[in-house]
């Protein structure tokens, strides 16, 4: 939650998992429609490979963060420019930062380090561990023009399934949102998100009270496209209380130069 980069991240990696994966041999207890199968299927294969590909790109982020305390008091604003490149060593530099009051900043964190025997999941792979084609139900409620393209509208909302794991597990069935689906490249266009109810994270006295992330693309591009991103939480502890805003203008995906190319894709040698 402490970097805009990962409210990307997540927006696209929960519409993807979003998705009934209609080559499963597991058949859901739920009949899947058709329509609805084959837009986010192949919507999820194609952010699949923007998935992959992210690790050779690079792009410009120009964001606007505003907090508040636990009265609703406005405590500060900031605004700042960073060229983020997600997987490298480190995946985000500032060209420019304004602070105004007292506002914590996404911090350019170094990517922690795989462990060898650990096993990089495929979106398709998440989506069929966490059983999204029997947790959501999904409905095509219509169609819009999105950066100038005609795209589906998807409504999706939790269903019971008697599961709960984990952390992902509970978060899964406290959302509901909507994606636009490009019809005619088949990709993420738009994307809105929220929590439904507080969530209690990983730590005993932590609470997620509040969670809204929205995305659209606004012009597209070669690989994603200039595009905007506004990510909302409010986390509450009994130390402290965090609400913030977070708006995100991404542009200028371009790819890496080599050295960063390589440093992301093979990390264990790439450190000497």
């Amino acid at each position: 939650m402490r970097k805009p980069a990962r409210g990307l991240g997540l927006a696209l990696l929960l519409l993807l998992a979003l998705v009934p994966e209609t080559r499963s041999q597991r058949a859901p207890p739920a009949e899947v429609d058709p329509e609805v199968a084959r837009l986010l299927e192949r919507a999820l294969h194609h952010a699949e490979t923007l998935r992959k590909q992210f690790r050779t790109i690079e792009y410009d982020a120009e964001m606007r963060v505003q907090e508040w305390d636990a009265h609703g008091t406005l405590r500060g604003r900031a605004k700042a420019t960073a060229v983020m490149r997600p997987g490298a060593e480190q995946p985000m530099t500032f060209v420019s930062r304004e602070i105004d009051g007292k506002v914590r900043l996404p911090e350019p964190e170094k990517r922690r380090k795989r462990k060898r025997a650990e096993k990089e999941k495929t979106l398709l792979e998440f989506a069929e561990e966490r059983q999204i084609a029997e947790r959501f139900a999904f409905t095509v409620v219509g169609t819009e023009t999105v950066a100038g393209q005609r795209a589906s509208r998807v409504a999706f909302h939790p269903r019971p399934i008697g599961r709960r794991k984990d952390t992902t597990d509970r978060f899964l069935e406290t959302i509901s949102g909507t994606a636009w689906v490009s019809a005619t490249t088949e990709k993420l266009v738009k994307f809105e998100l929220r929590l439904d109810q507080p969530l209690q994270l990983f730590w005993i006295f932590a609470v997620l009270r509040e969670l809204e992330i929205r995305y659209e693309l606004l012009v597209p591009g070669e690989v994603l496209g200039r595009s905007k991103l506004q990510v909302k939480f409010a986390l509450h502890t009994p130390v402290t209380s965090l609400r913030q805003q977070h708006d995100v203008q991404l542009d200028n995906f371009r790819r890496r130069s080599e050295s960063n190319v390589f440093a992301a894709l093979r990390p264990a040698e790439a450190t000497h």
